[in-house]
């Protein structure tokens, strides 16, 4: 077991103070010497001082023992020691690794001094930079984290029924709910809803695996992907990794089968993934007992503070493009309030005239920068125009105004894509060469889309509702008594939109309610029945997130609701 994060923290701020001065005119001496090689490839003379005064430096930080900083300078140490003198791209590339991690080593070792404490784990992706440099496996992010690995499911349940299905085949259905999810997630669309998808398929396998070894792997899986969602934890490229090695763990249940059960968890993924609840900073039930169990210690920060002393020692972050979209849509509205006021009479001073030229370049300047070229251009006249009021030289009349305010409404449409659509660089090309009536034309025909979206998912989570309260009045049918029709409605939503896959899937789903649910002798594993039903139900819950963002979206997702519904007894037409 590793040291425990208390003691990888706490540093000897006392023996630090000390050779703080000797340590940062080191590493500068170094770094200066590693400059003068860069302009100096063949130099030999140069690189050895570097390593000398790079090796020294790693020896005073391993004595104090500042953890991660000692694996930093050792991390230089290696990779400079690879250097070949000779001109190559491989030095150049080299190079630039180390300028990165000399910039930071001594940041950090201020850093420490001014909180009083170490965070060793701000310096992995330093370290893992000069590690992919020389082509050696990158360290988890749980490298700095311990816990008992050899720790066990406190409540291992019951093995679960899996109907008609064998084994294999229940997995390989809950390994394509998680794979279309986690598709999603690495193109960045539909994040959380993704994540909840794959959430529901890891939490299906932890209860079918019930007291299998294995079965503690999908439990501390559930739970890790549960925290990630209710915190909204940062999707870093490591944590997506993450993700995708679950999907391979699945994937060796499905073969496996039965005898998967017995297989015990990956210590590493396990590790990996108990590092994520704990850094999640959440205060559940399911947490404490979590962490309980594998002995882990609470981290002295969580994943928003780690991102901000991050940020603190590399900088700032920078906002989205759709918060930047939400910014110039306010802007713009109180641009078209100024020209609302002036057309009914009011006066439109000089100033409020230089006021609304300096709102519409910068919104012309971040429309060019995100790609909304045509937009942007269309300000370009109208800001000519609104000078023209201000120093004098052209008075407004209600036609100058109306089509400033028709330009505006075109800009205004232009980033309400950006909310509602999935943009492309091929969708940029499209906005930008579509007329400025078909923009708007367009932005209302997403608007009117969005309206029945909207009420098909109101619906489903009516659904949901009923089928939730049927369940836990022990299958009173009163529950559910409306919700075929309901379902006959959403279908009817998807025909309009011409969403024909959806509509049979729902189609299908009614028969379900009316031939299965309704009946007066129900089945006797009732239970199972509604979990994958609700299985379905998620499924077109799922696909209807991301239709409504582009009615053209893959339909794939639908599968998993036809495979479930399959597995009912009630095939979906084509």
């Amino acid at each position: 077991m590793t040291n425990s994060a208390t003691d990888i923290d706490f540093v000897n701020l006392a023996s630090l103070n000390l050779v703080h001065d000797e340590l940062l005119v080191t590493i500068e001496q170094s770094a200066v010497k590693l400059e003068q090689f860069s302009a100096d490839l063949g130099n030999d003379a140069l690189l050895q001082v570097c390593i000398d005064g790079i090796k020294q430096v790693g020896g005073t930080l391993k004595l104090v023992q500042l953890v991660g900083a000692d694996l930093l300078a050792y991390e230089l140490l290696a990779l400079i020691n690879e250097i070949t003198p000779g001109e190559s791209e491989v030095i150049s590339q080299q190079l630039t690794s180390l300028t990165n991690a000399y910039f930071l080593l001594p940041r950090y070792i201020e850093y420490t001094l001014q909180t009083g404490h170490g965070m060793p784990v701000l310096l992995l992706d330093s370290i893992n930079e000069l590690r992919h440099a020389r082509n050696v496996s990158a360290l988890s992010s749980a490298h700095f984290f311990s816990f008992d690995e050899d720790a066990q499911r406190p409540d291992k349940g019951q093995n679960s029924s899996v109907l008609a299905e064998d084994f294999s085949a229940f997995v390989r259905r809950f390994r394509h709910m998680y794979q279309v999810a986690l598709l999603n997630v690495f193109k960045g669309k539909q994040v959380k809803p993704s994540l909840a998808m794959m959430h529901r398929a890891i939490a299906r396998l932890s209860k079918v695996c019930g007291a299998g070894p294995i079965s503690r792997q999908w439990w501390v899986a559930s739970v890790a992907l549960e925290v990630v969602i209710d915190t909204n934890m940062q999707l870093s490229k490591p944590r997506k990794m993450l993700l995708g090695a679950l999907d391979r763990q699945i994937k060796k249940l499905q073969v496996a089968g039965l005898n998967g059960l017995d297989t015990a968890a990956d210590g590493e993924l396990l590790k990996e993934l108990v590092y994520l609840v704990a850094l999640s900073g959440s205060d559940a039930p399911a947490v404490d007992e979590l962490l309980r169990v594998f002995k882990a210690d609470k981290l002295n920060y969580n994943d928003v503070e780690l991102r901000r002393e991050m940020e603190t020692l590399r900088g700032p972050s920078v906002n989205t493009l759709s918060a930047m979209a939400s910014v110039l849509a306010d802007e713009l509205r109180e641009v078209k309030g100024f020209l609302e006021h002036a057309s009914l009479g009011g006066m439109l001073q000089a100033s409020d005239c230089q006021g609304l030229v300096e709102t519409l370049r910068r919104v012309a300047e971040i429309l060019a920068l995100v790609g909304l070229t045509s937009a942007a251009g269309s300000l370009k006249p109208e800001i000519a125009k609104i000078e023209m009021w201000g120093d004098g030289s052209g008075a407004p009349d209600a036609k100058d105004m109306m089509d400033v305010a028709d330009v505006l409404l075109y800009v205004e449409s232009s980033l309400s894509s950006i909310d509602k659509l999935n943009l492309s660089d091929e969708k940029l090309t499209e906005i930008n060469n579509l007329s400025r009536g078909e923009v708007m034309a367009n932005s209302q025909l997403v608007e009117a889309q969005v309206v029945v979206f909207e009420e098909a998912e109101a619906g489903l989570a009516l659904v949901k509702r009923a089928l939730s309260s049927f369940s836990e009045t022990d299958y009173d049918r009163v529950h559910i008594n409306n919700v075929a029709a309901t379902l006959t409605a959403v279908r009817g939503g998807m025909s309009v939109l011409n969403l024909q896959r959806a509509a049979n899937v729902i189609s299908s789903s009614v028969d379900f309610i009316e031939q299965c649910l309704l009946q007066n002798n129900q089945p006797a594993e009732l239970q199972q029945l509604l979990e994958t039903f609700a299985d379905a139900v998620i499924s077109i819950e799922y696909y209807l997130d991301a239709a409504k963002s582009d009615v053209s979206t893959d339909e794939s997702v639908l599968e998993i609701a036809e495979e479930s519904l399959s597995a009912l007894g009630f095939a979906v037409s084509r």
